[in-house]
């Protein structure tokens, strides 16, 4: 029976287990009608109803019960310590930020779709879960291509993230380990110098990534909780683009050229806190934000270094997207990103001592 790295299956931080019989087709569903059912409540709506894919498993239903004891508990408690107010302006909203991270959602779901099927050697649905994923794929290229079109990004540097690597990597392992067990050697010698080739390509794109990354670093984290400077809002950093990707309309609508440093600043994509937006069925629950508008308890200069439990409290934020992307929170009180996330981003895994405790040094893990 095929052998699968645990750190490949997204049920390993979500508690979700796919049934053998569990695969819907991605049918060709917008991302924005998936959000929109979605957004309709942070907390009742698994990440298997909403991309189709069978009822809401018993871990699945724990995790979502225990956030909604979370967020009862927040919601009886003192809001003294809230930077916010309910009725804020929305103009950030970005369908374009909503819609890359859904597909990244579907990647993540049918990726351990693919992993279940190997496990039980079940490979004629895998061959339907990879063609499906195939098609998400070619989805996700197209905003690639899109987003390049809107910025002067190299084209070479938005074509492939180190996930897209991964994912290919995966399936071309799959049909080496598959050859070989049908004793189709000369088949398996073809994977492997894929595989190889692949491993090349992506050593090259994180280089190259590498030098465009370094003329415009962004300055926040991956699960960081910030708080936008104007409209008061709070939110988690899900990603970021290096300058402006979206369209010239909602730049225009956004007065982004009024802005101090204009384009030419990370925007990040940031998922904001139910309470602090007005729920809306035909606006997606994510905002696109230019660095300059954004700070964070570490960064201001009334709590330089602080974390955002020494400033707002242990209160949880609210999201539907969270108990998905991320494991949980950390000591600081932001949210620590899971690992697809991460690779989507080239970043490190980053772990946060509580004070006192000795920290590791490189290369202990």
């Amino acid at each position: 029976m095929p052998t699968l790295l645990p750190s490949q299956s997204l049920a390993g931080h979500c508690g979700a287990s796919v049934r053998s019989g569990g695969h819907a087709a991605f049918s060709s569903v917008l991302p924005s009608r998936v959000c929109l059912q979605w957004s309709k409540s942070a907390h009742s709506i698994s990440a298997r109803e909403a991309l189709g894919s069978g009822p809401m498993t018993r871990g699945k239903l724990r995790r979502t019960t225990l956030g909604k004891a979370a967020a009862s508990d927040s919601s009886s408690g003192s809001s003294s310590s809230k930077p916010n107010s309910k009725d804020v302006a929305e103009p950030e909203r970005s369908s374009m930020v909503n819609e890359e991270v859904v597909y990244l959602i579907f990647q993540m779901d049918l990726d351990t779709q693919l992993q279940r099927c190997l496990n039980y050697e079940a490979y004629q649905e895998a061959k339907e879960v990879r063609s499906k994923r195939q098609r998400v794929d070619e989805a996700v290229a197209l905003m690639k291509e899109r987003k390049a079109r809107n910025s002067s990004t190299p084209a070479e540097a938005a074509r492939l993230s180190v996930s897209d690597f991964a994912a290919e990597g995966l399936r071309l392992r799959t049909e080496l380990q598959r050859a070989v067990q049908e004793e189709r050697y000369k088949d398996a010698a073809a994977f492997r110098d894929l595989l190889a080739e692949l491993d090349r390509e992506s050593k090259q794109a994180a280089a190259m990534s590498g030098e465009w990354d370094a003329s415009s670093a962004p300055g926040l984290r991956l699960g960081q909780r910030v708080v936008h400077k104007t409209n008061n809002y709070r939110g988690v950093v899900v990603g970021w683009d290096l300058q402006c990707c979206e369209s010239e309309d909602w730049a225009a609508a956004n007065g982004v050229e009024q802005l101090s440093k204009g384009e030419a600043q990370p925007f990040y994509h940031v998922l904001v806190d139910a309470r602090d937006w007005s729920y809306s069925s035909n606006a997606p629950p994510t905002a696109y934000v230019a660095e300059e508008l954004l700070t964070c308890p570490e960064l201001d200069e009334a709590s330089p270094g602080k974390s955002w439990v020494e400033v707002y409290g242990k209160d949880p934020a609210e999201h539907p997207y969270l108990y998905i992307l991320f494991l949980g929170q950390d000591a600081r009180g932001d949210y620590l990103p899971c690992r697809q996330l991460r690779d989507k981003y080239n970043i490190k895994r980053r772990d946060v001592y509580k004070p006192g405790e000795p920290e590791e040094q490189p290369g202990e893990q």
